[in-house]
């Protein structure tokens, strides 16, 4: 599982590695991680199609620019290019997830391209309601491919994965054919600035650091932007910009050979030193330090 940066004018993108043929990869999401697959804090796009189970606690999940409102055995849908966002989750939250790579759904013999009525059915409704056995029969198909998949001695591997890929997406199909989808969630006012001042801030951090910069984009005052952000997210603007610089900030020292100079340009500081300053002001440490103690061995 990796972030992908983009171009300057789009999301950040959430990927999935695929590895030694693996098309699959399945996990459980908990309420108490940081920022769970990176999309909390910011939207993200997603090069991938999977499906998320709630199990435990809520949460309300953004799926392009629509809010829906997650709970225990509810399942959303997510298709390739859909811009996700985690606005709120429960401490107490588990989800099971199973996500598949774009060349999957490409290749698979099955009738879901993206202009058949029901892909486009669960693109505008990704979030439906299950009963309990409709969640086990489910969890229980996703788990034997997660078994399957990984023996990567067996001569046949791939074509069982495959087929048993095959016979989650037609489960998921036909929940949809009998179910009605979660209703969508209409945003306040206050939820849709503060949704556009992320898009905002994926966009342009690197080059507007300030939050007068955002709020003329929105229309609005600075201080009134604040005052949002304060109420949705509990962070001021100002937060809300750091967080972002320094979490791309971390991954750069973390997932590249960059250089501290190289580092410092690409995310437009004056120099080495202001972003040395910036970065342990924040963390404590320079960010010489940061790598050497957090970089993989």
């Amino acid at each position: 599982m990796k972030q992908a940066t983009s171009g300057q004018h789009t999301f950040k993108r959430l990927s999935f590695n695929k590895e030694d043929n693996i098309h699959f990869e399945s996990f459980v999401l908990k309420g108490s991680e940081n920022d769970m697959l990176g999309v909390e804090q910011f939207p993200r796009v997603v090069d991938a199609a999977g499906l998320c189970i709630c199990l435990e606690g809520k949460g309300e999940v953004v799926i392009g620019a629509q809010s829906y409102q997650m709970k225990k055995g509810d399942m959303s849908v997510i298709l390739p290019n859909d811009i996700l966002f985690i606005n709120k989750i429960s401490p107490d939250f588990r989800g099971y997830t199973l996500a598949c790579t774009p060349d999957f759904l490409s290749n698979a013999e099955i009738p879901i391209p993206s202009r058949t009525p029901i892909y486009l059915f669960i693109k505008d409704n990704p979030c439906v309601s299950l009963e309990k056995n409709e969640q086990d029969n489910l969890v229980k198909l996703c788990e034997f491919l997660d078994e399957y998949d990984s023996r990567k001695d067996h001569p046949c591997r791939e074509e069982i994965s495959r087929n048993l890929g095959y016979a989650i997406i037609y489960e998921v199909i036909g929940i949809y054919k009998k179910k009605q989808p979660l209703r969508q969630q209409p945003y306040s006012r206050k939820q849709a600035l503060y949704f556009e001042f992320a898009q905002l801030i994926t966009k342009h951090y690197k080059e507007q650091k300030d939050i007068e910069f955002y709020a003329e984009q929105l229309c609005i005052t600075s201080r009134y932007l604040s005052v949002v952000c304060k109420e949705i997210s509990g962070t001021t603007a100002k937060e809300c910009i750091d967080l972002h610089i320094m979490v791309n900030a971390r991954i750069l020292l973390t997932t590249t050979t960059m250089t501290i100079l190289q580092i410092s340009d690409e995310l437009n500081f004056a120099n080495p030193s202001f972003f040395t300053q910036y970065f342990k002001k924040r963390t404590g440490v320079t960010p010489k330090k940061y790598r050497n103690v957090n970089r993989p061995t």
